[in-house]
Parts: structure tokens; C-alpha cells; sequence
């Protein structure tokens, strides 16, 4: 198994980065929210939800709720064949080649309860063919989970000398302010159900480490504190469809 699909430059890691003790501890810790919203949301066992990861990178999600969390119906969409094939050493979850922007998708068989799209729809030209493509492919009930980066001040701190940490990322060609997301959502008839700033604090040195000591000092949690928050490297959102419910209640 090779360890990088050199012709996917939009996802940095390794597979050796990504499933090692420290990254696999990261990438369970930055999962863990939207896992856990999930399983509440549904209150159902794991067993019976259908979920679609688009975008799988090298699937260490749908390796997550499959070995630790015992989801069953797992699928995944990505455009890398290589990337696909990676992952599908790590899970046995129905992962098929298709592009966002190109409509059908591979899944006109099946329908999903829970559709997760993690630090995508920045690689987009038009992100906002997600939000119209991907309520073809959700239940009625169902929920659709975004994150991209999360462009606040600190974001834009990136390129100051020595405390900047510069994306260099060519392919996020589209990273947005959080109301830019907020203004999409509304106007594609989407519903956010939680709004929150996480997985970690980034983009400049030296002061995240000194939120992270006071917080821990005072015991309290950096993403729900109101610029704070700003430092977080995520925008995380969960939406459901405003047109699905109001279809749902007719019945």
C-alpha cells in the first residue's frame, strides 16, 4: 500500500501521519462532536443509520464509526481513484468515485440519514452546488454535517512574520467568512441546527498556547467563548433541510 496519493493535492497527510497513535488521537478527538451529535440526534443504535462521507481522504472517518462507534451502512464519494483505494483498506464502507459539482451523484439507490462533507467545499469553485446537489440524496429526517476553514481574524494573522502560520494549501480557493456560509445556507433553504468553532487552536504561534494554559487554569472550554473561539481552526455546521421538513409535515 502506497503511503500518499501524490495526485490528490488537496489532502496533506500520509497515511502513516494519519492513522500513528498521535494522529489517529487528533482525528478521533476532531470527530468526536459531530459523532456524538449524531447518536443523540437519532437516538438510535449506530447500527441502523445510513451515513455518506463525501470526501473521504483515506477514509479515517468511516474507520472511526466503523470500528469504534459500529455503524453498518457506511458509504463514502470522493473524485481520487488512488484515494479510494486507500481507504478501502481501512473500511468496508461503499465508497464510489463521483464529483460534487457533477449531478447524479453515484447514489440514486439509496438515501441517507446523516451526509458529512469535512473540509471541502473550500477546494470548490462554486461550493454552493453542494447545498442544491446534496438534499437529492437525504432523507426526510435527515441531517447534513459541514466544516471548512474558519476565516475570522486569526485566519488572516496567518501571514504576519514569525507568529503566522501561512496555508499553503493551493487548492483552498475559497475560504470564507462565516457569514458568507450563513448567507448560503439561508438562501438554499437550509436550517442550522448548531453553529459552534473547533477541532483545534491554530493558525499563529505562541497565543494559542497561552489560551489553552488560562483555559486550563480556569477550567473552562476556548471553542465556547465568543472570539476566543476566533482561534479555532474549524467552522463546523449542522443543517437539515428546510424543504425536506416542511415536505415531511404535509404528509
Amino acid at each position: 500500500m502506497i503511503n500518499k496519493d501524490k495526485t490528490n493535492i488537496t489532502f496533506s497527510h500520509t497515511v502513516s501521519s494519519l492513522y500513528s497513535k498521535e494522529g489517529s488521537k487528533f482525528q478521533e478527538k476532531k470527530y468526536l462532536p459531530k459523532i456524538e451529535f449524531i447518536l443523540k440526534y437519532f437516538k438510535q443504535n449506530s447500527d441502523k443509520i445510513f451515513l455518506l462521507d463525501i470526501g473521504v481522504g483515506y477514509g479515517f472517518l468511516l474507520y472511526l464509526l466503523e470500528q469504534k462507534f459500529g455503524f453498518k451502512h457506511l458509504f463514502g464519494m470522493d473524485p481520487f481513484s488512488e484515494s479510494i483505494k486507500i481507504a478501502k483498506n481501512f473500511t468496508s464502507a461503499d465508497i464510489r468515485k463521483g464529483k460534487i459539482e457533477i449531478n447524479p451523484w453515484p447514489f440514486d439507490d439509496v438515501k441517507f440519514d446523516v451526509i458529512t462533507c469535512l473540509d471541502v467545499l473550500e477546494h470548490l469553485k462554486n461550493p454552493e452546488i453542494f447545498f442544491i446537489n446534496v438534499r437529492k440524496y437525504l432523507k426526510k429526517n435527515g441531517i447534513v454535517i459541514i466544516t471548512t476553514p474558519n476565516k475570522n481574524l486569526p485566519y488572516l494573522m496567518r501571514g504576519l512574520p514569525k507568529i503566522g502560520k501561512p496555508d499553503n494549501n493551493p487548492t483552498h480557493i475559497n475560504v470564507r467568512y462565516p457569514r458568507y456560509w450563513k448567507k448560503l445556507i439561508k438562501k438554499n433553504n437550509w436550517k442550522i441546527l448548531k453553529l459552534w468553532y473547533g477541532e483545534h487552536l491554530t493558525h499563529v504561534e505562541y497565543i494559542p498556547n497561552v489560551i489553552n494554559k488560562v483555559a486550563k487554569l480556569f477550567n473552562f472550554d476556548p471553542r465556547k467563548i465568543p472570539i476566543i473561539n476566533w482561534f479555532e481552526q474549524s467552522l463546523c455546521i449542522i443543517m437539515a433541510s428546510k424543504i425536506l421538513i416542511n415536505h415531511k409535515n404535509d404528509r
